[in-house]
């Protein structure tokens, strides 16, 4: 039986693995920013404090990282599914390029947020006095 549309690799391994590691990522990073979403919500850890953390370099830079795997995952799911159910090649092409730019303009606006919005402490109702 002969296999036709494999990629330049012959196989699907190379989707299988990144789409296992960015689930990996997931799997940590969900938990640990659902849990202080929900200790802040509770009111165990104070928002200004929840503030500080997220604005420290090393939190922005695994927000970066969580952004990445977060992208990289969708990117790859996608893709496998496009390229099973869009039989044109003309079709695909244009089908992925717009889930590409798409993703992209995500990934950069996200970080903008991450390291622009989040560089300064801002006032709030939650917060209290300082």
């Amino acid at each position: 039986m002969k296999k036709t549309n494999l990629g330049a690799a012959h196989t699907g391994f190379h989707d299988w693995y990144w789409q296992r590691v960015s689930a990996v990522c997931l799997l940590i990073g969900i938990p640990i920013l659902l849990g202080l979403l929900l200790a802040t919500y509770n009111g165990n850890i104070p928002f200004y404090t929840l503030n500080l953390w997220l604005t420290h370099p090393v939190a922005k830079s695994f927000s970066i990282l969580f952004l990445l795997a977060l992208t990289m995952h969708i990117w790859t799911g996608l893709k496998v599914i496009i390229e099973d159910y869009v039989h044109s090649t003309f079709g695909r092409i244009m089908v992925l390029n717009v889930l590409l730019l798409i993703l992209l303009g995500f990934g950069f606006y996200m970080s903008y947020h991450i390291w622009a919005e989040l560089s300064y402490s801002f006032s709030c109702l939650p917060c209290g006095l300082r």
